[in-house]
């Protein structure tokens, strides 16, 4: 008797519980089971550049040795330079490159106690660098940076001038360390712009790039392009070879970048 009591009112409990719960639906209620997904943020896009530079090379006097004569006056010329590059850009500002340069014959003429000397020497340098943007996505956009690699520097052949009596010497190449030091100014001409975004991981600013850009380049670089020396040469019975030793480079560079991405 009792259960027979009971069932009505269970099951009228069931049936307003399930009109309450499809009212509740109808009217916009949340379903936890299925809540929204948030949008994905956009990830950092590494982009790539092409670069070409040119500029011209001043050559503090570097030291000079030629067996056991001593040096009394040195003078050293400029030289033009030409190169170009592959690089990409990174997170926080920094971009990277690898970079060739080649540096044309610059004359070194030198007195010594027997008397002269007169030897070209040309160098091709190739680096790794890292740069520093301050302004990135600006239309202006200073920068800082610095590189190491590799220096092949190459003598062509010389002159020897001992007592009024000309003679030649074979020139020769020597591979180096090299590093640089780079400061300058990249002019945005024309092309999409860099825009950045919040993250949703640890507050990191993400760029988005928005099209192709090509900058001009004006910097200043200065370089280390370690020894050249020549092929030995025989004087008054002695045999000895020019060397130039710690040659460094002050260079003004004019250059374009192109952003492939």
């Amino acid at each position: 008797m009792f259960l027979a009591r009971k069932v009505p009112f269970l099951s009228a409990a069931l049936v307003v519980g399930s009109a309450v719960g499809a009212s509740a639906a109808d009217l916009g209620s949340p379903d936890l089971n299925t809540a929204p997904a948030l949008a994905p943020t956009p990830a950092f896009t590494y982009k790539w550049y092409l670069r070409a530079d040119g500029g011209y090379s001043w050559y503090p006097t570097p030291d000079m040795t030629l067996g056991d004569f001593d040096n009394h006056n040195t003078k050293q010329s400029g030289a033009w330079t030409v190169g170009g590059g592959i690089g990409q850009y990174y997170a926080w500002g920094f971009r990277g490159d690898i970079t060739v340069d080649h540096m044309f014959d610059a004359t070194n003429e030198s007195d010594f106690d027997f008397g002269s000397t007169k030897v070209d020497f040309n160098s091709t340098v190739v680096l790794a660098n890292l740069y520093y943007e301050f302004n990135r996505g600006g239309r202006f956009v200073p920068y800082i940076g610095g590189g190491i690699g590799w220096a092949h520097n190459q003598t062509n052949s010389g002159s020897v001038i001992d007592g009024g009596i000309a003679s030649s010497y074979l020139g020769q190449s020597t591979d180096n360390f090299a590093a640089a030091a780079m400061a300058g100014i990249s002019w945005k001409l024309w092309g999409g712009r860099d825009m950045y975004v919040s993250s949703a991981k640890d507050d990191e600013p993400v760029e988005i790039n928005t099209g192709h850009a090509v900058y001009l380049d004006f910097g200043y670089r200065f370089l280390y392009l370690g020894d050249a020396k020549t092929v030995a040469f025989d004087a008054d019975g002695e045999t000895a070879a020019e060397k130039l030793k710690e040659i460094t480079a002050h260079q003004f560079r004019i250059g374009v970048r192109y952003d492939l991405n």
